[in-house]
């Protein structure tokens, strides 16, 4: 009778601190977006995109993605930051996959034309939490990166 009472009470306690994890926030692309954009150091002029247009720059599949936002820089710059809200977790995998590689191909690409602006491509910040999956290139990654995390885990 005791060893019941006392893996009833443990199950008690696990049921109880289960509730207790870190609640994930809700964020809408474009406002967040718009925050980052308004937060951040950017040396280029921004333009916003909606989220086929984000998906079509950041060469990330439309079914992976419930909704998106995006600011990107003229071309002068590297400068770009995206959020997305993937459909489901393993789909916030394969956003981050093609922003990996959207970031690869842009190193290649900027080392010939701009090479100045391939050391911000190589420290972008990416943070994925949960479908949530967030993108920055900037004049400060080291804020930007603060930032996002600020943004998904407030």
């Amino acid at each position: 009778m005791k060893l019941q009472r006392t893996y009833a009470a443990a199950l008690a306690v696990l049921l109880l601190t289960a509730g207790c994890g870190r609640q994930q926030a809700a964020i809408v692309p474009a406002d967040a977006a718009a925050q980052l954009r308004d937060s951040l150091t950017f040396t280029d002029q921004m333009t916003d995109m909606d989220s086929a247009g984000a998906c079509r720059f950041y060469d990330v599949d439309t079914a992976l993605v419930q909704d998106s936002a995006a600011y990107v820089g003229s071309g002068a710059s590297a400068e770009s930051l995206a959020v997305f809200e993937a459909t489901d977790t393993d789909a916030a995998d394969g956003i981050a996959d093609a922003l990996r590689s959207f970031t690869d191909s842009w190193v290649t690409g900027y080392a010939d034309y701009k090479p100045e602006e391939v050391p911000k491509l190589e420290s972008a910040v990416l943070e994925q939490d949960g479908v949530y999956v967030v993108y920055c290139v900037t004049a400060d990654n080291d804020a930007a990166k603060t930032a996002v995390r600020g943004l998904l885990n407030p």
